[in-house]
């Protein structure tokens, strides 16, 4: 991973996350999100699609591993820098996540709770 003058701001998502994709665009919206990731483990990829469409955004499905440390997650990382993107991967979480990746580090919080 390169040294992030900007954090790049990753909002990660399960699939269970995704249970009310138009209140879920609505809070999101004011993130300015850039693009909507989905990883190879997300098994239904509609909502992934209208949550892109809802936010006028690109999405990218398939997106191959993106957990933790993953390969595919450095490389979001380094494109989407000073930058908001949602990543939908697998797991059971249904709050969106708040991940920031700087040059000091990696941190993750619930998303209502990050300032």
């Amino acid at each position: 991973m390169s040294d992030l003058q900007c954090a790049a701001r990753i909002i990660l998502l399960t699939p269970l996350g995704l249970n009310d994709v138009t209140w879920l665009a609505s809070e999101l919206y004011r993130e300015r999100v850039q693009a909507v990731y989905a990883a190879h483990d997300v098994p239904d990829t509609g909502p992934v699609e209208t949550l892109a469409e809802d936010l006028g955004v690109p999405c990218h499905s398939g997106h191959g591993d993106l957990g933790d440390s993953s390969a595919g997650l450095e490389e979001i990382v380094d494109r989407h820098r000073g930058e908001t993107v949602v990543v939908v991967r697998g797991g059971s979480s249904t709050r969106p996540m708040l991940m920031r990746v700087d040059a000091d580090g990696t941190s993750v919080h619930n998303l209502d709770e990050s300032v």
